[in-house]
């Protein structure tokens, strides 16, 4: 069964049950009430005949107070008394009769049948009633004992008060209230028909946005149009439509870093590659001496065995984040003469003037990665040269910093473009970085390797004149030569 029915029926079942039941208190409420009063005013009723009969019985009457006088004789003198009662009411005379001890009439003025019931259900000195119903007419009985006695016999006095219109009101305002009741239920279905319809609709909404994700994906947003629970649901909804968006897109993005990763990382090695096929070549098609053939050799596995270690540092660093890499003290000269003996070739090819200016001293490093930055650095620098290309490699202690500048007079980066150029795979010029052989990933790869040494990386450019880039290493401890 479908939500929306097991809402409206259950709201038509609490409200028709509801209604049921306060209806059916407040009748029988008000009947009780009611029969309570006919029950007091017919116990008034008894009483006044009650006083009234002692009064009329106890005056003097002849030969009554005579205790020779026969059982008959006494009888007869209250049957003559209780015969010249007469109490008026509001509704007319009141109906009495005169029972003995078994239920049998003495006297009586209409109405009465010989009856023990109400005698064996009352004792000494208390009075009791009873409801009778005889062809759909209702009367209370009340009776009492009277304080005398003929010969050891008892004698009791009862009256009787027709509540018939009591009854007959209850059983009209129950068929009035089945009346009501079927009314409500045809109009009540038709209301709460539409009031459930109303409040399922946000639901429906949620359903079908739910359904047209798993059709066509995120992107629909439900209209909020109440500030109630169901409202608060679909801004919760729409909330988590968006979160799911954005946790998705960053989960494609990082896919699609991955895979271009996977095509693109032999481009970003490309200088270590260059080097090593110089040189190469240089031992293929030149005549050298053997100490120059012995220095080019050692120079290819040199640059063969730290291409592998950085190839597998730049995958943990990129592809598994890892950070918890060795730092080790290193000389900053011996570090830049290896970068210096890779690049210089390349620069010399290129027809750039290489110059490295780096003052004596230890720092604490991850020697691998941070040739890495400075590789990726030298080698834009040399992409961005045209003609007459001058590129300077500083390393120098400040303050409590250790400083590693690259300057080149290449064609600079426009200002506005500079807050982006650390992004993975974004170009300034991408014609022309492809055609150099670049990916986009070397500036990303070089700001995450400064990072991990708890440092900074800026830029400082002007279009078509040059660009410095600076790496401040300062959270690595410096030790300086004694």
């Amino acid at each position: 069964m479908k939500f929306f029915w097991k809402l409206y029926l259950t709201i038509m079942l609490m409200v028709v049950t509801c209604f049921s039941v306060g209806g059916y208190l407040l009748i029988e409420t008000g009947f009780k009430s009611s029969l309570q009063r006919e029950i007091e005013m017919a116990y008034q009723e008894n009483d006044i005949l009650f006083s009234s009969f002692m009064n009329d019985l106890l005056t003097p009457v002849d030969g009554f107070v005579n205790y020779e006088n026969s059982k008959k004789e006494k009888f007869s003198v209250i049957q003559n008394s209780a015969a010249t009662l007469r109490v008026q009411t509001f509704n007319g005379g009141i109906s009495f009769c005169l029972r003995d001890n078994t239920g049998k009439m003495i006297y009586q003025n209409g109405g009465f049948l010989d009856d023990i019931s109400m005698i064996k259900e009352i004792k000494s000195g208390n009075r009791g009633y009873k409801i009778t119903e005889n062809k759909s007419k209702y009367k209370i009985h009340t009776l009492r004992k009277l304080e005398m006695a003929i010969d050891d016999v008892d004698i009791y006095l009862e009256n009787s008060r027709d509540i018939s219109s009591l009854f007959k009101g209850r059983k009209e305002q129950y068929q009035t209230f089945m009346y009501c009741i079927g009314l409500l239920s045809l109009v009540g279905a038709i209301v709460i028909f539409i009031v459930t319809r109303w409040l399922v609709k946000p639901i429906e909404k949620l359903s079908q946005a739910t359904k047209q994700i798993t059709a066509e994906g995120l992107g629909t947003e439900i209209k909020v149009s109440s500030d109630d629970e169901i409202g608060q649901l679909t801004k919760d909804f729409n909330t988590m439509t968006k979160r799911l968006m954005v946790s998705m897109d960053k989960l494609q993005e990082a896919l699609n870093r991955q895979e271009i990763f996977v095509g693109n990382f032999a481009h970003e090695l490309k200088t270590p590659l260059t080097s090593m096929i110089g040189y190469g070549d240089m031992l293929r098609s030149k005549k050298l001496s053997e100490e120059q053939i012995i220095s080019y050799a050692n120079l290819i596995v040199q640059e063969g065995k730290r291409l592998e270690v950085m190839s597998m540092k730049l995958m943990e660093l990129i592809v598994l984040k890892k950070q918890n890499f060795e730092m080790v003290k290193i000389n900053t000269i011996e570090f830049f003469d290896e970068i210096k003996a890779v690049v210089a070739p390349i620069m010399k090819d290129s027809k750039i003037e290489f110059k490295v200016l780096v003052e004596d001293i230890e720092i604490l490093i991850e020697p691998d990665l941070m040739k890495t930055v400075c590789l990726n650095l030298l080698d834009n620098a040399r992409k961005a040269i045209i003609d007459n290309g001058v590129i300077e490699l500083i390393g120098v202690k400040s303050n409590d910093c250790y400083c590693i500048k690259v300057k080149d007079n290449g064609c600079g980066i426009d200002a506005k473009e500079i807050g982006k150029i650390k992004e993975e795979f974004y170009m300034d010029d991408k014609s022309r970085s492809r055609s150099v052989g670049g990916a986009g990933l070397g500036l990303a790869i070089c700001d995450q390797i400064v990072k991990l040494h708890h440092g900074e990386m800026k830029f400082e450019s002007i279009k078509n004149q040059g660009t410095v880039v600076t790496v401040l290493l300062k959270g690595g401890e410096i030790f300086e030569e004694n």
